[in-house]
């Protein structure tokens, strides 16, 4: 068995609006201007923000000056805004303890995850990690799950997904076979994807928790396939 994890969100949370959301605002590009931003973010590998913003500036042709600033005040607002959800530590050392292998598998960019390294360095040295800023990958692409699952030798049925998103986490990972454990640690942005759920018109996790912290091992273990 091995588990994969979501980063964002389930493990490590920031502010309330995503990156791309902020760029756009920061930018004045309005809300149609988000999701190119998402792709921009997610999957170019900005070594700083003036990396960054040459590629926004290219993609997007906003002025070079405006976008380094919007960039620059982003990446270092990412850098401090970070921290670890809790019970989020406790349940990675459980599984460390008890022996069973873990993954990450995210759609992430380079700060987000300065601080992901910085809290969980016994993980980044350790277990192997799937970014959509290295991969050029973004879930829900069943291409994403199946390039990390390759990479650690492992079947779907023997793996599980944790993650706080249904349309990027969940629905994808049971569509391939693979064990889900969801959790809804922001319900009011997964209110659409809960509804379907609980109509039966999606299928269902195999766990919905309200936090990562309420994640019994027992449990996960019970639902494993070796």
């Amino acid at each position: 068995m091995i588990v994969f994890f979501d980063i964002g969100s389930t493990l490590i949370e920031g502010p309330p609006f995503g990156p791309a959301r902020r760029l756009s605002e920061m930018l004045g590009l309005g809300p149609e201007a988000v999701k190119e931003l998402e792709r921009i973010l997610f999957r170019s590998p900005a070594r700083d923000p003036e990396q960054l913003a040459n590629t926004v500036v290219n993609r997007l042709r906003v002025d070079h000056a405006k976008a380094l600033e919007a960039c620059t005040s982003l990446w270092n607002a990412q850098l401090e805004e970070a921290y670890v959800l809790p019970g989020a530590r406790e349940l990675i050392e459980k599984l460390k303890s008890a022996g069973i292998p873990r993954a990450y598998l995210s759609n992430i960019w380079p700060p987000f995850y300065e601080h992901f390294k910085q809290e969980f360095p016994g993980e980044v040295d350790s277990q192997p990690q799937f970014l959509s800023f290295e991969t050029g990958l973004i879930k829900p692409d069943p291409a994403f799950f199946q390039l990390a699952l390759r990479a650690v030798e492992a079947r779907a049925e023997e793996a599980i997904m944790v993650g706080d998103t249904y349309k990027n986490d969940i629905r994808p990972a049971i569509e391939l076979g693979m064990r889900t454990v969801w959790v809804l640690h922001r319900p009011e942005k997964e209110k659409a994807d809960l509804i379907e759920v609980m109509n039966g018109d999606a299928p269902p996790p195999d766990f919905t928790l309200a936090s990562i912290a309420d994640l019994e091992l027992s449990k996960l273990l019970s639902h494993a396939n070796y």
